[in-house]
């Protein structure tokens, strides 16, 4: 699973010249959060939708908990308001000491909130990685109940980690 070792402190920097980034744990929700604010950058990143993800000023969040198989990032704009919510499914979270950095093993699965909207992505790619031996069965069951898990956390509104006051550090 180490090829699907995602690092903290590399991830959604392309096109990115210049940033601030620092992480702390936080003992209370169990968890690390990293924060990452965009100084300068080639050109803001947009989704197919046309949503402004990256920008000058803007934020991106990471939430790692040490005891779930997901981590979140939260894309903040320059007011300081979410634009959206993103999960990675995942194998386990962690430090990586001899990196210095936050990693998580991706499991492909995808879980997006945009306000009340809910969407699963990467479902295909879940099951290719199982087809082409990437991922085990039980890898790709624990993939999919996360998935439940997570999505009934967000609509019955109790994922402690969203209610996380990340803010007061921005």
């Amino acid at each position: 699973m180490i090829d699907r070792r995602k690092y903290i402190k590399d991830t959604y920097l392309r096109g990115i010249n210049k940033y601030k980034h620092y992480f702390f744990e936080d003992k209370k929700n169990k968890c690390y959060i990293s924060i990452k604010k965009i100084l300068e950058l080639d050109e803001p990143f947009f989704t197919r939708k046309g949503l402004c993800l990256i920008n000058q000023n803007y934020y991106i969040v990471e939430i790692v908990p040490l005891h779930e198989n997901y981590c979140i990032r939260v894309f903040v704009n320059d007011k300081k308001e979410i634009i959206l919510y993103y999960f990675d499914i995942t194998l386990q979270n962690g430090f990586d000491s001899l990196n210095d950095s936050l990693y998580y093993d991706d499991l492909y699965l995808d879980v997006v909130k945009q306000d009340e909207n809910i969407d699963v992505l990467d479902e295909d790619e879940l099951i290719e990685a199982l087809e082409n031996g990437k991922i085990n069965k039980n890898e790709y069951e624990l993939a999919i109940t996360k998935k439940n898990e997570l999505i009934d956390s967000l609509i019955n509104d109790n994922n402690k980690y969203i209610k996380i006051d990340f803010f007061k550090y921005l």
